[in-house]
């Protein structure tokens, strides 16, 4: 066994959480083969058994749940209200949710045929596990962002090799084990500690799927690798998110709402709001309400219940944010408020910070901060904001804050992302039904609802002809008249000229009642 450690700090205080023994890379393949060995056993002991257990997870995580928020909370630095308002509850609530939907998720589905020639038949799509999948996860949300997949993963029978972020390696330790307690055999449910290295040797193992939540470069990597292998991914990534507000605006709820959406969780989401595009003739008013309410925001360590926004989750984030903004101060841009950590605080805690950049000097391809940073733009209208917010490599989320319905919903329709919230943000992530996914470079395949939960099975058409003793008259041996009848087939089904129709229907109909007449002697000849 590798005798190396991996150590947990409190970003608000650089106190040690725990120490959990790190996975060597050379292990992972031996942990993946145990969990197909164990995955036919949990995969034929049917969804009722697999749905219990998953009804007890949800019940000891819910007695449970402010242990787990003050794990959160000391382990990466969010406020106890976000640990525990969002994240647990959020985790609670998506437990219930597929366990109450797995049944009709997972059942087969009829699948209506309409063609004439096969309207008879039966037609289903059919589920059945993956076997193994490799569940790769951040630091961010950290309970959150693995249960979405971990959880329709063991309900759909697949097993699941976990790996969490090495951040966060004291919860991800505490959830294996909340699982393997409440009935999930321990091999099906197994983590890998570590890095890197042994991301890497997760995606490069047997497993059927990965599943990777992440940064777009790390992305690219996984996604290389699978294809070597054409393994199949999900994968979201990251974000630039915008957010676009409207002439007509409530300037009040929307400050609010843009504080939140920009600064909660230290604004490490990856649905973040980074770029705020506001309309010129209320941006004044806009900034100064902003900037006000800013100044207002308490900043201090997560577990303190008055606390609105934590540190930054370690000292790599907070060297990065450090960086950005000293390049924005570079690029000729303005600090409109804060740019700096705070310095009467020994954890990793930095200001609230909004730059004020011009419309000329946004690029494509700007890197996502995943910080307390927020960019704000002034525009001459919504087309112009709607541009520059499509302006960007990455197409994960976007928000719209107006006060006319359709308006927000034309805007929503024209951003090229995966989400958009119109007047909030962020909080689609935590909607269970919401289905999540990225366009451009921000993400591939789903998580949430149905077609999250599709990911993880495969998906089999199953196709019955009850007519079994009648040979169909497109099998050999193929003929003149066989090319005659096609053609007249053609015209009465899909001309749009009613004589036409009529006029190939009595061919139709008496070369094809030649054919059942005569099928067993056409058949002989075979």
């Amino acid at each position: 066994m590798n005798n190396k450690y991996l150590s947990s700090l409190n970003p608000a205080t650089l106190e040690e959480v725990g120490k959990v023994e790190a996975t060597s890379s050379s292990q992972v393949n031996e942990i993946v083969k145990k969990a197909w060995s164990a995955f036919p056993k949990w995969r034929d002991m049917g969804l009722t058994k697999r749905t219990a257990i998953l009804k007890k997870i949800q019940q000891q995580l819910l007695s449970r749940s402010e242990e787990f928020a003050r794990l959160i909370t000391i382990e990466m630095g969010k406020p106890i209200h976000e640990s525990l308002g969002l994240e647990v509850h959020s985790c609670i609530d998506i437990i219930g949710y597929y366990v109450k939907n797995a049944d009709t998720f997972l059942g087969e589905r009829r699948v209506p045929l309409h063609h004439l020639l096969f309207i008879r038949r039966g037609s289903w799509l059919h589920c059945e596990p993956l076997g193994v999948l490799g569940v790769i996860s951040p630091w961010n949300w950290p309970l959150l962002i693995p249960l979405n997949s971990i959880v329709p993963a063991l309900l759909s029978g697949n097993a699941v090799v976990f790996k969490h972020s090495e951040w966060t390696p004291v919860l991800a330790e505490k959830m294996r084990n909340l699982f393997v307690e409440n009935g999930v055999p321990e091999d099906v449910f197994q983590i890998i500690q570590g890095g890197a290295k042994q991301g890497k040797a997760l995606v490069e193992s047997p497993v059927a799927k990965i599943f990777f939540t992440g940064s777009t470069r790390v992305g690219k990597i996984i996604y290389n690798s699978a294809a070597q292998q054409l393994k199949k991914c999900v994968l979201e990534m990251g974000g630039s998110d915008a957010a676009i507000v409207c002439n007509e605006a409530d300037v009040e709820y929307a400050t609010s709402g843009i504080l939140w959406g920009g600064f909660s969780n230290c604004g490490q989401n990856c649905n973040s709001i980074e770029r705020v595009f506001v309309h010129q003739n209320i941006f004044d008013d806009f900034l100064e309400i902003l900037v006000r309410k800013i100044k207002k925001v308490r900043i201090g360590s997560g577990e303190a219940e008055d606390s609105d926004i934590g540190p930054l989750a370690s000292r790599q984030q907070f060297d990065k944010i450090k960086s950005i903004v000293e390049q924005s101060k570079k690029a000729g841009d303005t600090i409109l408020t804060g740019g700096r950590p705070l310095k009467n605080k020994e954890g990793y805690f930095f200001q609230p910070t909004v730059i004020l950049r011009e419309a000329s000097c946004i690029q494509e391809d700007m890197e996502e901060v995943f910080g307390p940073v927020v960019y704000l733009t002034s525009v001459s209208d919504d087309d112009e904001a709607v541009r520059l917010a499509n302006k960007s490599k990455y197409g994960l989320a976007a928000s719209v804050w107006t006060c006319q319905k359709k308006k927000g919903l034309q805007i929503a329709r024209r951003l090229l992302t995966g989400t958009v919230m119109i007047n909030d943000a962020i909080v689609s992530f935590g909607m269970a039904e919401a289905g999540w996914t990225g366009a451009k470079q921000s993400g591939i395949g789903w998580v949430h609802g149905e077609k999250g939960l599709d990911e993880m099975v495969n998906i089999k058409y199953l196709n019955y002809e009850p007519q079994n003793r009648i040979q169909k008259f497109w099998w050999f041996p193929y003929s003149k008249e066989m090319v005659t009848t096609f053609w007249s087939a053609l015209q009465f089904l899909f001309s749009k000229s009613f004589v036409r129709k009529m006029a190939n229907l009595l061919p139709v109909l008496k070369r094809i009642s030649s054919y059942m007449l005569f099928n067993r002697r056409r058949s002989d000849k075979l």
